[in-house]
């Protein structure tokens, strides 16, 4: 009896989530938990962004204009993060990301064609709650901070930009996301 590998575990909870021929490559809870500084944000009233609301407005430098491949890309993007754990505007990927990481059951899969969001509680079917394709993915990068050693930042093409936690504890499931990606 052969042992199953933790592709094929994967496989047996989302293979229903899965296009035809796509594989999985890995999975693992997420999160995105908000910085100080994201929660003091009150420029929304009632919890919510208005429409015509756009963060990334008074930013110094476009996402978008950066070259991933530049030495200073990552510090760039930090830099303009200022200390939180997203930017963008209402609509963007990393809202739609951050969104779905509200659900406390949720994993992070990354296949050879999508980064997916699902809906792992344990009772019920693993239910999809957000995708993307792997193309739409700008750069990927680990970026530790103090008690936070699983934090990845993901930038997107579309110019948002979004941190979030993977894994437990330590930084291994932070650095295996990041290599699942390229």
């Amino acid at each position: 009896m052969a042992v199953p590998t933790i592709t094929t575990a994967i496989l047996r909870q989302v293979a229903h989530i899965l296009r035809e021929g796509e594989e999985p490559k890995w999975m693992q809870p997420a999160r995105c938990i908000e910085s100080e500084i994201d929660l003091e944000d009150d420029r929304f009233e009632n919890d919510e962004e208005p429409q015509t609301e756009n963060l990334d407005a008074e930013s110094k430098v476009k996402v978008t204009e950066l070259d991933p491949e530049d030495d200073r890309f990552e510090s760039i993007v930090q830099e303009q993060l200022d200390g939180g754990s997203y930017l963008g505007c209402t609509g963007c990927l990393a809202a739609g990301l951050r969104k779905a990481l509200e659900v406390p059951t949720s994993e992070i899969l990354v296949t050879d064609q999508r980064l997916i969001v699902v809906d792992v509680n344990g009772v019920d079917e693993a239910e999809l709650e957000w995708e993307v394709d792997r193309t739409a993915i700008l750069h990927v990068w680990r970026r530790s901070r103090f008690l936070e050693p699983g934090r990845v930042v993901i930038a997107f093409k579309d110019g948002s930009v979004l941190a979030l936690h993977v894994g437990l504890l330590g930084g291994k499931s932070a650095c295996k996301l990041v290599e699942a990606i390229h």
